[in-house]
């Protein structure tokens, strides 16, 4: 089974109905779903998606989100080690002149150490990282 990344807003707007992106985002998981996808994704990642839920005071939406994740239905979710935290520097080093910031530096790390090509999200900065919408 091919991995997909999922990025925050792709959390985000699954579970934020006034987002922007909701409907396209409902319609990318059913594909990832139909295709037979697995989903990964961080524990910066998700964290980020609570924060930004619970900024447009949609707690109930940040809560559930929580409630998938302790269940387990998420997908893989990737925890932080200090492998992967040093990875995750040494690319928001590199990437210093561009806005890219330390979430989506750790999610290139795990991307590239897990060989996963395609993301699940709305950030461009994955694109001018290499790495392919899955949309």
């Amino acid at each position: 089974m091919r991995p997909v990344f999922v990025d925050t807003g792709a959390w985000v707007a699954l579970r934020y109905r006034r987002d922007q992106d909701h409907a396209r985002a409902r319609r990318v998981l059913r594909r990832l779903r139909a295709e037979g996808l697995s989903m990964v994704t961080t524990e910066w990642v998700v964290a980020e998606a609570f924060t930004l839920l619970k900024a447009r005071a949609a707690i109930d939406q940040a809560l559930s989100l929580g409630q998938d994740m302790q269940a387990g239905r998420l997908g893989q979710l990737v925890e932080s080690t200090p492998e992967r935290r040093k990875r995750a520097w040494d690319l928001f080093v590199r990437y210093r002149d561009r806005p890219v910031g330390w979430v989506d530096c750790a999610s290139f790390a795990i991307m590239e150490e897990l060989g996963i090509t395609h993301f699940f999200g709305f950030d461009e900065d994955f694109v001018r990282a290499g790495f392919t919408a899955f949309r």
